[in-house]
């Protein structure tokens, strides 16, 4: 079974315990290798490290920003084929990325934002995927590159 399979599979797994009042927010998921757009986004300390996400941040997701099943599913195929990524205009400088999808909610964008280099368990580090949300309000694109936090687009 591929990463992708097992990480579908896992998504129905949280959804359906969460659903039945006994959340699974210990586990990890992997998404595979952080894809070369985010490691090369210049500035932010990526490198070639594993792409994760906590079943707790799953759960957000899904439950609180109302981002539906089949496209939690698919965020793998999504980060793969961002529509733009910026620097992170709040948290530290050079430690996260937004990144804009060409996945929309209530005709809202969905953004990813990712942060760099996380200490995962004892010995070792992966970037994180901490949420995935439609950003309401007027189109936050403009905004964004006029303030310079523009780093790669498609």
């Amino acid at each position: 079974m591929s990463i992708d399979s097992n990480f579908k599979t896992l998504i129905g797994v949280i959804i359906q315990a969460e659903m039945e009042g006994k959340p699974r927010h210990e586990l990890l998921l992997e998404l595979g290798p952080t894809p070369q757009h985010i490691i090369q986004s210049g500035g932010v300390n990526f490198e070639g490290l594993d792409l994760v996400i906590k079943a707790k941040t799953v759960g957000k997701m899904h439950f609180d920003h109302a981002v539906p099943r089949g496209v939690i599913e698919r965020l793998p195929e999504i980060l793969d084929t961002p529509k733009a990524i910026y620097h992170s205009a709040s948290g530290a400088a050079g430690s996260a990325v937004v990144v804009m999808t060409f996945e929309t909610q209530r005709g809202y964008p969905l953004i990813v934002p990712i942060h760099a280099k996380k200490p995962i368990g004892r010995n070792r580090f992966c970037n994180e995927v901490t949420s995935m949300y439609a950003k309401e309000g007027p189109n936050p694109e403009e905004k964004w590159v006029k303030a310079g936090l523009l780093i790669w687009k498609a």
